[in-house]
């Protein structure tokens, strides 16, 4: 990465700070969090502590890094060693991405390129570029209807939390996450002690697996007093209304109506990020390091349109050298494809191109 392309990213997303800096959205408890940061063309730095929203506001600022994390496990003493870090609990996270969920879309928008001579080509990726063998790296896009399938297993999270383990609703915040999916965020108590384990099997219910559920630390969870009856009937309630709701003229056999059954109901969560107690987040109101969009709150997850509501940085234009770009639709305009070419875009659709190497500011 050129030193003017670095420049232009840092005053970018330093802007968006000056602007919107009361939009971050810092954690309860917030001295006994974890902090972390990557700088433009650096690497992670961690176990970071501020005592106040003010203070970690203020080296946001002074660093106006790539991006922003936060734990979200609380501990004795944040800034020492993991080991030594004195772990109290932590909150219950689900993510959801589109790159993870299966989608037809996928053959149109997601490719690898070659870093030498930009050639592209469909997915799987070859080790080497077959024109030059070159390095070759993946390009995950995302369009409305992967973004939807997003949305839909986002709710299908809730609607397992609600209703199988009683979960209130005020308690689950729904985040954009900046990039291609969300996060579910769960403020009820019952879970903040869980380790890994139970965490998995929570996220194992969630994902449709495991069935029927043996008696474990999930199961227990559901038996919560203000869980009705019905509703602990989980897993075996839905089944059982799917294949009702087929009748008896379904030409497949129970094995295959039981599989639909769950997979039209089941969350496909990365069941990696639920049960990572030390694992820092993407913190809410700052920017994705890949896309220059913003990580925040969704009051309706339906209504949300992240090519819109999420660009949160300016239209100030900006020339850059273009070695390769995939086609973008930011703000409702259509960038793209480049190749080998020198354009002026808008900082928010340029911002995407330079961070994920494609190409440069112009000298």
């Amino acid at each position: 990465m050129r030193d003017a392309t670095k420049a232009f990213l840092k005053a970018a997303y330093r802007e968006f700070y000056f602007r919107r800096a009361d939009s971050i959205e810092f954690p309860d408890q917030i001295e006994s969090r974890e902090f972390g940061y990557i700088p433009f063309g650096g690497s992670m730095v961690r176990h970071l502590t501020f005592r106040r929203p003010g203070e970690a506001a203020a080296e946001l600022l002074r660093q106006t890094p790539s991006s922003v994390y936060c734990s979200n496990a609380r501990y004795e003493s944040p800034a020492v060693p993991m080991d030594e870090k004195g772990w109290k609990g932590a909150e219950l996270i689900f993510d959801i991405d589109a790159t993870d969920i299966p989608t037809q879309c996928k053959r149109g928008h997601d490719l690898w390129f070659c870093g030498d001579c930009h050639s592209t080509g469909k997915l799987p990726r070859p080790a080497k570029c077959p024109k030059c063998e070159g390095p070759t790296e993946e390009y995950h896009g995302t369009c409305e209807v992967c973004m939807s399938a997003s949305k839909e297993h986002t709710l299908r999270v809730v609607d397992l939390l609600t209703d199988d383990f009683g979960v209130a609703s005020e308690t689950i915040r729904l985040y954009f996450s900046g990039n291609r999916g969300f996060h579910i965020h769960v403020f009820d108590p019952r879970f903040d002690l869980l380790d890994p384990q139970g965490r998995a099997e929570i996220a194992d219910y969630v994902r449709g697996g495991s069935l029927p559920a043996p008696q474990t630390i999930a199961s227990t969870l559901r038996r919560a007093p203000h869980v009705s009856p019905e509703s602990s009937l989980g897993w075996m309630k839905r089944i059982t209304s799917y294949v009702e709701s087929k009748g008896n003229g379904y030409p497949g056999t129970v094995q295959k109506l039981v599989s639909e059954a769950i997979s039209s109901r089941r969350a496909l969560i990365d069941t990696s990020v639920t049960t990572d107690i030390h694992r820092v987040f993407r913190l809410a109101g700052t920017l994705h390091g890949d896309t220059g969009m913003c990580k925040m709150r969704l009051s309706s997850i339906e209504s949300f349109d992240p090519t819109q509501d999420a660009v949160v940085l300016s239209s100030e234009p900006v020339a850059l050298e273009i070695r390769y770009s995939p086609q973008l639709t930011l703000k409702g305009m259509k960038y793209g494809p480049y190749k080998g070419t020198v354009e002026s875009l808008p900082a928010y659709a340029a911002v995407p191109i330079l961070t994920k190497g494609f190409g440069e500011v112009k000298p």
